[in-house]
């Protein structure tokens, strides 16, 4: 799945994060002088993110799941374009807050295994297309094949909100 959607966070603030967390060990690398490599390590399990980072953008990529983060700015706002399965989306335990500014259920997925590569479809309809898949698994394979966790609680409970109302701007 692939999707983007503003955040409330700025880059330097993503930044300060991957630098400075009590959840992670943090190591970083100077490819040259306007690129870094920040690896971020779990305290207690062998997990780890890889952050490369421009002036522009910064890129994580997540190890187990091989999921994408591309954070980068426009025009003073901050977007995050996620590439990753759907029930990957702002799950991942080594990933610095990334809040939307809005609800994004609107937003359109824009290339999927579900959807296909030119289909757009919002987030809304891809997040019910996946729960009938995942029901759908379920019924036909039992518990063969099937996790738990194909259905997010977490982006679905805290960040999909159908009665959300953005903060008005003075």
């Amino acid at each position: 799945m692939r999707i983007q959607f503003e955040i409330q966070e700025t880059l330097a603030g993503i930044l300060d994060q991957l630098l400075h967390s009590d959840f992670w060990i943090t190591e970083v690398e100077e490819v040259s002088s306007n690129k870094k490599i920040i690896r971020i390590r779990d305290f207690a399990y062998p997990q780890e993110a890889v952050a490369e980072v421009t002036d522009k953008e910064i890129i994580l990529h997540t190890a187990w799941s091989k999921y994408t983060y591309r954070l980068y700015e426009v025009d003073g706002t901050c977007w995050c374009e996620y590439i990753g399965a759907y029930r990957g989306l702002l799950e991942q335990k080594l990933l610095p807050i990334l809040t939307p500014k809005e609800n994004f259920l609107d937003q359109p997925v824009s290339s999927s295994s579900i959807l296909g590569v030119n289909m757009h479809k919002p987030l809304r309809e891809y997040a019910m297309d996946n729960l009938k898949l995942k029901k759908f698994r379920q019924q036909t394979f039992g518990d063969i094949g099937f996790s738990v966790n194909d259905h997010p609680k977490k982006v679905y409970d805290a960040f999909i909100k159908e009665d959300y109302i953005p903060e008005q701007k003075d």
